[in-house]
C-alpha cells in the first residue's frame, strides 16, 4: 500500500508542471508619459492598478490569443485611467495538467498616475 501511495505521488508530480517569475520595477508603462516636469506626488495618485491578461488550454488548444505584458499594463493603466505604474510588480505563471487543462498569465500592478493633469 506504501509503495501505491508513494507511486501515485510521484506520478502526480511529474504530470502536473506550473512556473511563474516576478519582476518588480520602480516605473512602467504602455502607453505616453509626459516626462518633463515628471513629478510625482503620492496625494495624485490614483490608487493601486491591476490588470492581467490570461489564457486557458483545454487538452491542448488555446482559448484565446497568446497572452501578453503589454495587455497586462493596458488593463492595470485602464483601470484607473492612468498613464503610468509605479512601485509595479509584473508577474509571469503557467501551470498545466497534460492533456486536460492549464493557464497562462501576465499580471502588472502599481501605483497609477496620470502625468497629463
Amino acid at each position: 500500500m506504501t509503495r501505491l501511495i508513494c507511486a501515485v505521488s510521484i506520478v502526480c508530480l511529474l504530470v502536473t508542471s506550473g512556473c511563474s517569475s516576478r519582476s518588480d520595477l520602480t516605473a512602467i508603462s504602455s502607453k505616453n508619459v509626459k516626462l518633463d516636469p515628471l513629478r510625482i506626488d503620492p496625494a495624485r495618485s490614483k490608487g493601486r492598478a491591476y490588470g492581467e491578461d490570461c489564457t486557458s488550454i483545454i487538452i491542448i488548444i488555446p482559448t484565446g490569443g497568446v497572452p501578453t505584458i503589454d495587455e497586462a499594463i493596458d488593463r492595470a493603466l485602464e483601470s484607473k485611467s492612468a498613464n503610468l505604474l509605479t512601485d509595479a510588480v509584473v508577474t509571469w505563471s503557467s501551470w498545466y495538467i497534460p492533456y486536460i487543462f492549464g493557464k497562462t498569465c501576465w499580471k502588472a500592478e502599481g501605483n497609477a498616475y496620470d502625468t497629463f493633469e
